[in-house]
């Protein structure tokens, strides 16, 4: 048996705890997504192009999955407290370089910046309730957790926007600064201590990761967070803004308000999932069937809009995203396949391989645009991009589907509330 690392809150703090943590994963994903409303006025007052909006805003996912690995490390080895308070520490300061930022390096800086900041807003949450609460509670949190984000992407829209452009976006990110701190300061008055347990694996940061890396079911769970997932965020947090100014002819405006009633539906869907998830997602192989028999439909809804073209609206988009909700039981869903000790790494690997693709796809998303608006034009650009991603899906839907479904010895989870430790609870 394992033995306790964790003291698990209970009842009442345990809900203002994730609450809180809830208010820094807003924040940031708020940051994620203000690229896409503000893209206009880095263009305007730094002159930057398709390719370098896209590296700006990738740059975000860079850091985030270049610090996944140590976060998840830490976590298993120094818990949720100390995780939190020291990267969030990171993301207000980084901010705060944002806002003092002279030209696009300096953007770019800060931005990698904020990435290695908020690395730890999700994995450290849904790392504590693998350890504190029951699988089905488990895709609860981590329902409500995305409802939090997608009312960040809600406010990094129109909001955002409106906020630029009364008062300038300088002080919008000085403000985003001074929340996180005070997120920060929360966390450390009201999170548990960590008992050090050694649970954190053998070795350095690479051979930590061994058991994880070996286990054929972090490739085949990792395909889909490499590609389906990591388009469906590339494309929800910048492109569909460009998509609608460039080949639908909105205004920026309208663009921005698409983005915000886009968000503001799935919004809607987190909430209602977070409800219905436990009685229709009771154990880890409910999530795959789920990812198996509707992950095709929002590849579907992405051919569709490419064909589309200019006719594809804000509307289109929505359903795109709606489609996509069962890539979002993934998160928990590698927890548990992962016993309690190894829950902060397994999904900081996946993390890797989520952030590492969204990276990838926001740039060269951009990169094929800017590249191929000279010898086609801009609408047949953006169409051959959206084209090749919805590619990239077909291929990682491929290999979840074919890839060894053997999965790694997990060691048991909490039925309760009350006990994180491996000595309660039954195997997920």
């Amino acid at each position: 048996m394992e033995p306790k690392s964790h003291t698990a809150p209970g009842g009442s703090s345990l809900v203002v705890l994730m609450a809180v943590f809830a208010a820094g994963y807003l924040l940031s994903s708020l940051l994620r997504g203000i690229t896409a409303a503000l893209a206009p006025f880095f263009t305007r007052e730094f002159g930057v192009s398709p390719a370098e909006l896209g590296l700006l805003a990738g740059s975000y996912f860079a850091s985030f999955a270049l610090l996944q690995l140590p976060m998840g490390m830490f976590l298993d080895r120094y818990g949720v407290r100390a995780v939190m308070v020291g990267s969030l520490s990171i993301a207000a300061l980084s901010c705060l370089a944002f806002a003092a930022a002279l030209s696009f390096p300096g953007l770019l800086w800060a931005r990698l910046l904020i990435g290695i900041g908020v690395s730890a807003c999700l994995i450290a949450p849904l790392t504590a309730a693998r350890l504190w609460t029951p699988v089905p509670m488990q895709q609860r949190i981590n329902s409500w957790m995305l409802m939090a984000g997608a009312l960040g992407l809600v406010m990094g829209t129109l909001p955002s926007e409106s906020i630029a452009t009364a008062f300038g976006w300088r002080p919008l990110f000085a403000a985003l600064g001074v929340l996180f701190a005070v997120v920060a300061v929360v966390i450390a008055l009201r999170a548990p201590r960590h008992e050090r347990s050694g649970a954190a694996g053998p070795g350095g940061l690479l051979a930590s990761y061994g058991s994880v890396v070996r286990a054929p079911y972090t490739w085949k769970i990792g395909a889909v967070g490499l590609f389906n997932y990591a388009i469906l965020v590339a494309i929800q947090t910048l492109w569909i803004g460009p998509w609608l100014t460039d080949v639908g002819g909105e205004t920026v405006r309208g663009a921005s308000t698409g983005l915000l009633a886009i968000n503001g539906i799935m919004l809607v869907v987190f909430l209602v999932m977070g409800y219905l998830s436990p009685y229709i997602i009771r154990s880890p192989d409910d999530a795959e069937v789920l990812l198996r028999r509707f992950t095709p439909l929002g590849i579907g809804m992405l051919i569709w809009i490419a064909a589309l073209g200019p006719a594809a609206q804000w509307y289109h988009f929505a359903a795109y995203c709606v489609a996509a909700w069962p890539l979002s039981v993934t998160h928990p869903l590698v927890g548990q396949r992962f016993g309690p000790s190894e829950a902060g790494r397994a999904l900081a690997f996946f993390n890797l391989l989520l952030f590492v693709g969204v990276f990838l796809w926001q740039w060269s998303f951009g990169l094929m645009v800017t590249a191929l608006s000279g010898p086609y034009g801009t609408e047949a650009s953006y169409r051959l991009a959206l084209s090749a991603l919805a590619l990239l899906s077909v291929v990682g839907y491929a290999a979840f589907v074919t890839l060894p479904s053997s999965k790694p010895s997990v060691a048991p989870a909490p039925t309760g509330r009350a006990s994180p430790s491996a000595e309660d609870g039954t195997t997920p």
